[in-house]
């Protein structure tokens, strides 16, 4: 068979997969989302004040490459602009004369068995960077970023584009590490990510789709140049954005610390993600990529609709993930399979076998047999939105476990291997994984996750007994729910966590979404010197200035600055008589511009943190508090005095006294 009999099947077979992973991501859609699938590409074919994404600057690049409009196309854009029908049928006053996007692809779960109601829409927006540069580019941006903000105001869908150069992209330039990118900690790592998982919406065929599946350098540039002659297939329906031929050890690191810190956010993703790194620096000279091991069983020809599991790239990785660990570490299996079944919020225990209505639920059936999960295991794992606190938190525990020793045993292997991410980006990774995962004295921790909603308590009991363990001699502990005194004696309640100081323990569950503005909390003494209200008024100054920060969005540019001190609260007197007019007690709170909040007891820690923060450019926010029942004017003029600050009582900067 000659080389161009080759590629025309290849390309064949590379197109039905491809559909195929269409129709797949299409039966997982609700009836909603589904038409939003064809709308947002729409959205990028044209550029008019009627539709959403609309540029008024003349200088504003649009248009799809290739792109088709079909009738299928049609009925869904009616379902979501009914009042556009005119311009539906008959588009052609506002179709593009020309068009700049050379290759519109989907990246991520969209079409596989991880694919669920919460998976957000990635794509990739490829231009020539000759063509789109400096003021196009800012426009084409605003009108992605425009898209973007209407999909989700009005479905509540997350869509994501990136803009990508494709000269850079084919020379493994994905920019600096900030937001969802992966800058240069792991660029060929991210480009074997996209072609496992991409699926063409419209424009140009990747090149490297029709070439063999382990090709070197070499022979895909010969091969590109020659189908640049025209001989055989279009050129102009090719897109060239470089090779894959291995992945490269010194990405190992900066892939694994990327991990980490997308982990802050979705665990159950990159505990599979980290491991799979695992698997490759096992035998990294030797390895196929996993992008490579689809791409040649896609050559094969095997329907991907009736063997879903043999091209789908999440099974893929994930049966390469237990092969590895089954023979070198197998007591991660387990975890594995729960985060695989989980991710997949399929709920099989209320199905039966002959009502798996989709390719996903077949596939993760097959799964289940294979791992002779019991109904009861089934069921467990289908209830996790129920769970306990305590429950979840063991799992978290052990998946971020998981994901430090991982990393560990990654950094050990590594090793003498220059690693290719840069400095900066180096920093701002570094920093996130620090400030969401080092423990130092006085730190209020992070708490680790095992998944990113569903904490928030709606009633929580604080009790408060003698515990000469703890510096204070008590101990204050929050629990779920509204408990009475015999619940504790008879039951086991919900234990969600302890502290020696109840300021303390308050502000654990607001940094930690554990509690919202509106808790109701219950005392289970009567005779504590506080009371809820007191709780309330806590809540609502420190929400002022300690909310929930995820550690992953924190901006690059404050990253690469020094530590800096942003805000300060001085608690005074929180548990104390409220007929008392000495200062007795002082917690001092304040949050960094890393993202890490700290608390210290005694008005001395007030004294040491001014020394760092009065050289700051911009000081921070300083405030005090005491429950209001409390000696209040009398207390702050004191603790003004004694530490030499006038503290703003509404939140302005505050000023040294001269």
């Amino acid at each position: 068979m000659s080389n161009k009999q080759d590629r025309m099947i290849r390309l064949a077979r590379v197109l039905r997969y491809n559909r195929d992973r269409i129709d797949k991501a299409l039966t997982l859609f609700n009836d909603k989302k589904r038409p939003l699938f064809y709308a947002v590409p729409f959205l990028l074919q044209i550029n008019h004040p009627d539709f959403p994404g609309y540029i008024d600057d003349p200088e504003i690049i649009y248009g799809l490459v290739l792109y088709p409009y079909t009738k299928e196309i049609q009925h869904a854009l009616l379902k979501i602009f009914p009042n556009q029908k005119k311009l539906i049928d008959d588009p052609r006053e506002i179709w593009p004369k020309k068009r700049c996007i050379e290759a519109l692809s989907l990246m991520g779960s969209i079409g596989t068995a991880a694919q669920s109601e919460k998976s957000d829409l990635d794509y990739w927006v490829c231009v020539d960077g000759e063509t789109v540069k400096d003021v196009r580019w800012e426009l084409l941006q605003k009108k992605l970023t425009l898209i973007e903000l209407w999909v989700w105001s009005t479905h509540k869908l997350e869509v994501h584009f990136f803009l990508s150069d494709i000269e850079r992209v084919r020379n493994n330039d994905f920019g600096a590490a900030d937001g969802e990118s992966a800058g240069s900690a792991q660029p060929t790592f991210l480009k074997n990510e996209y072609y496992s998982t991409n699926v063409m919406i419209s424009g140009k065929v990747p090149f490297w789709w029709i070439t063999p599946c382990n090709c070197s350098k070499e022979y895909y540039q010969q091969e590109y140049l020659a189908l640049k002659k025209g001989n055989e297939l279009n050129p102009n329906h090719f897109i060239d954005l470089g090779n894959v031929e291995k992945l490269e050890e010194n990405e190992m690191f900066g892939a694994a610390i990327w991990q980490l810190t997308k982990a802050m956010d979705s665990p159950f993703k990159s505990v599979l993600k980290m491991a799979k790194l695992e698997v490759f620096l096992d035998n990294a000279q030797k390895r196929i990529p996993l992008c490579n091991i689809l791409k040649g069983r896609v050559h094969k020809g095997v329907n991907s609709k009736k063997n879903s599991r043999y091209t789908d790239p999440y099974a893929l990785m994930f049966d390469s993930i237990i092969s590895y660990y089954e023979k070198n570490n197998p007591k991660f299996n387990e975890l594995f399979k729960i985060c695989l079944y989980i991710k997949s919020d399929c709920a099989l225990s209320n199905q039966f076998t002959d009502n798996l209505t989709t390719f996903k639920q077949n596939m993760i059936f097959q799964y289940l047999q294979s791992w002779n999960w019991q109904q009861d295991t089934i069921e467990n794992y289908d209830s996790v939105k129920n769970w306990e606190f305590q429950k979840v938190s063991v799992l978290g525990q052990q998946i971020h476990s998981f994901l430090i020793g991982c990393y560990r045993r990654l950094s050990t292997q590594i090793q003498g291997h220059e690693q290719l991410v840069n400095n900066e980006d180096m920093t701002v990774i570094g920093r996130k994984i620090v400030s969401f995962y080092s423990v130092k004295p006085g730190k209020i921790q992070y708490l680790k996750r095992a998944f990113e909603t569903g904490l928030i308590q709606s009633d929580i009991t604080i009790t408060m007994e003698l515990d000469l363990s703890f510096d204070t001699k008590q101990r204050w502990s929050a629990f779920r729910g509204r408990l009475n005194y015999p619940d504790t004696m008879h039951e086991n309640p919900c234990f969600l966590k302890d502290s020696s100081d109840p300021v303390d323990l308050v502000l654990w569950c607001i940094f930690n979404r554990i509690i919202d503005k509106h808790p109701r909390f219950y005392l289970l003494q009567s005779h504590l010197t506080i009371n809820v209200d007191d709780i309330s008024e806590l809540i609502n100054d420190a929400l002022m200035d300690f909310h929930p920060i995820r550690v992953s969005e924190l901006s690059r540019e404050k990253l690469l600055e020094p530590c800096q001190i942003t805000h300060c609260l001085l608690v005074i007197n929180f548990s104390s008589h409220k007929s008392v007019a000495d200062v007795e007690t002082v917690r001092v709170i304040y949050l960094t511009s890393w993202g890490e909040l700290f608390s210290f007891a005694g008005i001395k820690s007030f004294t040491d943190i001014k020394h760092e923060f009065i050289s700051q450019a911009t000081l921070p926010f300083c405030r005090l508090f005491t429950p209001s029942r409390n000696k209040r004017k009398v207390l702050y003029k004191f603790v003004e005095q004694l530490v030499d600050f006038d503290f703003d009582k509404v939140g302005l900067e505050i000023k040294k006294k001269v």
